[in-house]
């Protein structure tokens, strides 16, 4: 395994951060370890004290909060507004699953030979938490507070580039209570990931990343069968029908698009209208994107921030040039430096008169790129917004809501907004399907996600 220090940058200033040291395989060993033998001791069986650690680390990322945006700006390049949200969010997550860290699981019943059939959920075992760099607090926090609710163990694998933020929610939980053994923190890239995989001693894996990363974790936990849960790429299309509210609708899906700069895997990327409202969609989009210039995101009034690294803007330029080979680039796309700050900014891209089959809508472009697309009949809207590999988010726009709960039950996605967009809650279960990922995290479902479920039979 390497030991190869990773060099991570501030993606506004291009400036180096503190260095990543990655874990050896000695320290992959002994956090496995401890994280197998905590699974024998109090912490799976102590749920009023999970409660209490849960609501104890809640306090302190609100009493944290602005040193914990601050980091995040740093470490992500988002703005100052999403990081906020991204904290406000966290502390939601373990609020929500302190209270069912307090909930009885599984079920019990008498069977036809008079027998008696108990059915318990118990903790899955040690889990790895593979964690992505856009919004890396949160992301860890939704799966690890459901899992923590249930009595796993937890062995965190951030993103390098935000490996400090991570550790400083992890010092946090260990403030609140969470035993050393119990969450441990292993710093480095898609080795260190692989070895916590693969160790006999993990039980299952949960990871937030792209459909090529999943695809990997996955190769890697069937070697022990390790459980997977997958929220991977996705390609979130918003389908306006005729009678929906065109104006609201495209107004929401340009703020989407642009979050994280686009870097977010419920990012919305295609708009879907009539052909006869495809003048005035493309008019609302192009207007509000000349509006929406990027920015410092350190300041509290800037609305879309850098690209993480020159990698991601090679890429994401990549597409805008296709766009201009293949359909039209109606606005954006160009690389700008406001106040002459060197990192990767790009004024974001709105394209049209592009077919269904090219890289633009089949791909997970993960940058600010959206394409408006139009159709005839609902029919071919539906198997429009169903044309590519990737499922793990949609939107439909109808003023008749039988015509609209009928559409979004066609559409091939774990979550499907109605007259709405981005809109997650910690109540809510949320995951993919097809190549955008396998589970589902929050809500009651995502204690189960966390458990096994066992059979015990009395006989009389």
């Amino acid at each position: 395994m390497s030991s190869t220090q990773l060099q991570p940058l501030d993606p506004v200033t291009l400036e180096q951060l503190p260095p990543v040291s990655p874990a050896s395989r000695e320290d992959i060993d002994a956090a496995a370890d401890a994280a197998a033998a905590a699974m024998r001791g109090p912490w799976p069986r102590d749920h009023r004290r999970r409660a209490e650690v849960l609501h104890a680390w809640a306090d302190l990322l609100r009493a944290e909060s602005d040193d914990l945006v601050e980091d995040l700006v740093r470490e992500t390049g988002k703005t100052r507004s999403e990081a906020s949200a991204e904290i406000l969010g966290s502390i939601d997550a373990l609020r929500f699953n302190a209270g069912l860290a307090r909930l009885p699981l599984g079920s019990a019943g008498s069977l036809w030979d008079g027998s008696e059939a108990h059915l318990v959920r118990e903790p899955v075992g040690p889990t790895v938490f593979i964690t992505p760099w856009n919004w890396p607090v949160l992301l860890l926090l939704r799966d690890l507070a459901p899992g923590f609710a249930v009595g796993v163990t937890a062995l965190v694998k951030p993103a390098p580039q935000t490996s400090h933020v991570t550790g400083r929610v992890v010092e946090l939980g260990h403030r609140a209570g969470v035993p050393a053994d119990v969450l441990q923190c292993l710093l480095g890239g898609a080795e260190v990931a692989s070895a916590l995989v693969r160790h006999p001693a993990t039980a299952a894996v949960a990871i937030t990343g792209s459909t090529t990363a999943g695809q990997a974790v996955m190769r890697d936990a069937a070697e022990t069968m390790t459980r997977p849960l997958l929220e991977l790429g996705g390609k979130a299309s918003m389908l306006v029908l005729p009678d929906g509210d065109l104006e609201t609708a495209v107004a929401q899906a340009a703020r989407a698009a642009i979050v994280t700069s686009g870097q977010m895997c419920m990012a919305c990327t295609r708009v879907l209208v009539h052909q006869d409202q495809l003048a005035t969609a493309e008019k609302t989009l192009h207007d509000a994107f000349v509006e929406m210039t990027p920015g410092d995101p350190r300041k509290p009034d800037s609305v879309l921030g850098p690209l993480v690294s020159s990698a991601a803007m090679e890429k994401v330029t990549g597409y805008v040039d296709l766009a201009r080979r293949d359909a039209r680039l109606v606005v954006g796309g160009e690389q700008v430096h406001p106040d002459g700050l060197p990192g990767h900014f790009m004024v974001p891209a709105l394209v049209t008169d592009v077919e269904s089959g090219s890289p633009l809508v089949q791909e997970d472009i993960f940058g600010p790129l959206l394409t408006l697309e139009s159709y005839e009949s609902e029919d071919a809207a539906l198997e429009l917004s169903n044309a590519t590999p990737f499922g793990l988010a949609a939107s439909v726009w109808s003023r008749d809501l039988s015509r609209a709960m009928s559409a979004a039950r066609q559409l091939r996605a774990g979550t499907v907004w109605v007259n709405g967009y981005n809109r997650s809650y910690a109540e809510m279960p949320s995951g993919g399907v097809r190549m955008s990922g396998l589970g589902r995290t929050r809500g009651i479902d995502g204690l189960a996600q966390f458990t096994e479920l066992k059979h015990i039979h009395l006989s009389v």
